[in-house]
């Protein structure tokens, strides 16, 4: 895996926290006000509806949206797995009452202005593991390959775990760790736990118990490592901040940890700004001359790929077969970049080579190693397109600091100047067909009267046109108007 190179910066109230591997950026977070990110977070909930035909039960928060949690993920009491399995497919009445205080935890913050998907199994993510805390379970994280080591990790995990401690998944991070390393972070989430469990007796809910994003911490604990070449942090106070979290989280690699103090910002010596911009463009334009087109729907986002000026020499099928190559490695970056979660369906350019295909498919999923998000590539279906899907964690950046374009409602197009033009005339039309013949006063921009002047309005009536550029594409304003006090540039038109 490459080599990052992390840099956070702080900015009165919003943080940023940028990823960049051979100088180009490859993944960006942003933390202000108003956009917090929940996933991860623990809450002493109370309950708030329990609905049995719908298998679930809405939990009070001290959000906006109440949260959902399904009857499965109700945790049982500590210890008692034939309950726990039990209760998988079990009526939610019987395991949730109104009122009642509940430990939840965000799994998943839903788009859309929704309520956050909850589960009662809490799990404490540390940097070398997960605590699963009401599971007696070990697994090891599955980008750790090797066999032996696999093996090595989960006889510690079981070793750690006992008789009756909690369960556990080994990270990534986790590969070639000694076992005192994995004790002090097991021993470390036991205590944080109980901690969380007897702050939860003494509280009344809704209340938050912990905040899981904090940016600077998941630097530390989800990032910093042998893959992290240095972790910068602009300023001296950020930088302590992040010091202490990693002698707390990470202390085999603080000596990684960087302050830069320049007069120059840390973002724009590495042209973060700029990179992001582009990030959020429905166009990404590749070396070879040819393009990528990304649009975000609800449902999925869809990757369509063009050769554009990449028309090769020799052998078309060998120029198609590259450019596709070099547009998937694009679209894995922008994937990333973008945080694009959920489903996403790429149509690349047609290969009649079915080893090209399956070759191209080879190199998604060698490039899907690379993301930290999990990134499941499915094939390719009938047509010819390929599928995948990559989790969805938190709204992708375009949907945190983009928001819908007043003139066009999201749409990516507004009605033609012409249409408008042609709107007005049938606007004008209706009203001296119903026998309205005062004069009318069409004010609109400069384009759009220049078309009714081309058009013609009809018989029947006196109206006046007044160019106002302030009109946005599509406006428009009809209104009666006294001949004897017209606004100074308005112009008769029959």
């Amino acid at each position: 895996m490459k080599a990052q190179t992390l840099l956070i910066e702080r900015v009165r109230d919003e943080t940023r926290l940028a990823v960049i591997e051979d100088g180009r950026l490859m993944e960006l977070y942003v933390q202000r006000p108003g956009m917090e990110n929940f996933t991860g977070s623990i809450y002493l909930g109370r309950v708030e509806r329990v609905l049995p035909g719908m298998n679930a039960a809405f939990v009070e928060l001290g959000m906006e949206k109440n949260g959902y949690l399904a009857a499965g993920d109700i945790a049982a009491p500590a210890g008692d797995a034939a309950l726990a399995s039990a209760l998988r497919d079990a009526d939610p009445l019987k395991q949730a009452r109104p009122g009642q205080a509940m430990l939840t935890q965000v799994v998943k913050s839903q788009p859309g202005g929704k309520g956050p998907r909850l589960s009662g199994h809490v799990t404490l993510p540390g940097r070398l593991m997960a605590l699963l805390t009401d599971v007696q379970y070990v697994g090891v994280s599955r980008k750790i390959a090797d066999k032996e080591e696999r093996e090595r990790l989960h006889g510690l995990g079981k070793r750690l775990m006992g008789e009756g401690g909690p369960g556990m998944i080994l990270r990534t991070a986790a590969e070639g760790a000694s076992e005192e390393a994995l004790r002090a972070e097991y021993e470390r989430l036991c205590r944080w736990w109980e901690g969380l469990r007897t702050r939860a007796e003494h509280v009344i809910p809704p209340k938050l118990l912990h905040d899981d994003n904090a940016l600077p911490m998941r630097a530390v604990r989800d990032r910093l490592g042998e893959r992290t070449e240095a972790l910068w942090a602009d300023g001296e106070s950020l930088y302590g901040e992040v010091l202490e979290l990693a002698k707390a989280l990470a202390p085999a690699w603080t000596e990684r940890v960087r302050r830069h103090d320049s007069p120059t910002p840390l973002f724009d010596l590495y042209k973060v700004d700029a990179q992001a911009d582009k990030a959020l463009q429905k166009y990404v334009w590749l070396k070879s001359g040819g393009s990528l087109v990304i649009e975000e729907t609800e449902a999925l986002t869809v990757v369509d790929v063009n050769t554009g000026k990449n028309v090769g020499k020799r052998d078309a099928e060998d120029t198609i077969f590259k450019a596709n190559c070099e547009a998937a490695k694009e679209m894995m970056r922008q994937l990333r970049l973008r945080d694009i979660g959920g489903i996403v369906v790429a149509d690349f350019i047609d290969m009649k080579r079915e080893e090209h295909n399956q070759a191209l498919l080879e190199l998604l999923r060698e490039l899907a190693k690379e993301d930290a998000t999990r990134v499941n590539v499915v094939g390719m279906t009938g047509l010819g397109l390929v599928e995948l899907t990559r989790k969805k964690e938190r709204q992708s950046l375009s949907r945190q600091l983009l928001h819908t374009c007043s003139d066009c409602d999201g749409n990516g197009a507004v009605p033609s100047h012409e249409t408008t033009a042609r709107r007005i005339v049938r606007e004008i039309a209706r009203s001296r067909r119903a026998g309205d013949a005062g004069a009318k006063l069409i004010e609109a921009s400069g384009k759009v009267t220049g078309w009714i002047r081309t058009i013609g309005l009809p018989e029947g009536g006196v109206a006046y046109l007044l160019a106002d550029e302030t009109f946005k594409a599509g406006e428009y304003r009809v209104s009666p108007v006294d001949e004897g006090h017209l606004p100074e540039n308005a112009k008769r038109v029959k």
